[in-house]
């Protein structure tokens, strides 16, 4: 099958206006998984220094979970802490890391808490408190106060952005800018806002009432491997930016760590509503950029535009016009490109300045810029 040919299976449900089952979308990849192997078995190896034993695995203990992340770059120099989304690793940033590094940055990106060779864990029912993302956002920050570091750029994508985003609105003292690679920030609201009314405002979020409920992780006889496989191939199969070898990567990662962790994050979301009351209404005052996906399946330019940005100081928005969901990998270039113009307007055309020491006086921020929208 040509990859014009593959409709991956989140086009698809793009395409379509009502809600989608991802269990019959998942299924309808398997069906064709022959097909997908042989779209990515003639893609391009891996180049070298992007293979994963390639790059410097650290760990430590965040608030009693282990965490693996990989450092990369001067630490002297301005960090930069990625955060990947659902499903994914810390691998998903390869092309960010060394383009990043490149460029003079102190790069930092993690597997987030629930994935990769970070500590998962085991929740029952809706007792899942570890992944609310005011934890995560801690999480990271216990990581910022280890390295010595005292604030950071946050940069996530999908899932890893939300955490993001939160990171910004519960430590803003720690953070030089948040940026976002297509997801935007919600912000918080008086009533609840979870998987349930995410999927009743917007079909295309359907999936994630699917993803709360327990039954999800018997799938396919509760085979995890033919679990990863159907993902991974929705995913990245016969898509550009990931090969053969990456795809199977992230199989065997989630074929060992199981989905458990990683769905955790929807579960948590009474949590996180919780936990954003007492921010209703407050401006968001860290420095933002927002890069959307044009292309985007999932977190469509529709759903982007309606998303309310009255709140932010400090906001810009820019678009990459070709890639998908994961435009990081599929559209990487461009997406670096994006991030070392507003790294260098940031921090004033100066890209290998001394990091910000946690003794040393922290500046002001300010709050006068305006808002940019692309509309």
């Amino acid at each position: 099958m040509s990859e014009s040919a593959n409709t991956s299976a989140t086009a698809a449900a793009a395409a379509a206006p009502v809600a989608f089952s991802m269990r019959s979308y998942l299924e309808m990849t398997l069906a064709n998984v022959t097909y997908l192997d042989a779209a990515d078995a003639v893609k391009p190896a891996t180049a070298p220094g992007y293979e994963p034993s390639s790059f410097n695995h650290k760990y430590t203990t965040l608030r009693g979970h282990k965490y693996h992340y990989v450092e990369e770059g001067d630490p002297n120099n301005q960090t930069l802490v990625l955060v990947h989304g659902f499903p994914d690793l810390w691998y998903g940033w390869r092309y960010q890391i060394r383009h990043l590094v490149s460029q003079g940055f102190h790069v930092v990106a993690v597997d987030d808490l629930g994935s990769g060779e970070t500590d998962q864990p085991k929740c029952v029912g809706l007792d899942v408190e570890p992944y609310a993302c005011k934890n995560l956002a801690t999480n990271l920050i216990e990581l910022l106060d280890q390295l010595n570091i005292d604030k950071a750029v946050f940069i996530g994508h999908d899932w890893g952005a939300f955490v993001a985003w939160k990171v910004g609105m519960y430590f803003p003292e720690r953070c030089h800018a948040i940026i976002s690679v297509g997801n935007p920030h919600r912000q918080p609201t008086v009533n609840p806002t979870g998987p349930k009314e995410l999927a009743a405002e917007n079909p295309l979020f359907s999936y994630m009432p699917e993803f709360e409920q327990p039954e999800i992780e018997s799938w396919f006889d509760g085979n995890i491997n033919t679990f990863a496989t159907a993902y991974f191939n929705m995913v990245y199969g016969g898509r550009p930016g990931t090969n053969a070898q990456e795809k199977q990567f992230y199989i065997d990662s989630f074929t060992r760590t199981s989905f458990h962790g990683a769905l955790n994050y929807y579960r948590a979301w009474r949590f996180n509503h919780k936990d954003e009351l007492p921010y209703v209404g407050k401006p968001y005052t860290v420095p933002s950029l927002l890069i959307k996906a044009e292309q985007d399946q999932v977190l469509t330019p529709a759903y982007v535009r309606g998303v309310p940005y009255d709140l932010f100081v400090d906001l810009e928005q820019s678009s990459i016009a070709v890639g998908g969901h994961n435009v990081h990998t599929e559209a990487a270039d461009e997406v670096n490109q994006e991030l070392t113009r507003y790294l260098t307007k940031l921090f004033d055309e100066k890209l290998k300045i001394p990091k910000t020491k946690k003794s040393q006086q922290v500046q002001g921020q300010s709050t006068t810029q305006t808002v940019a929208h692309e509309e």
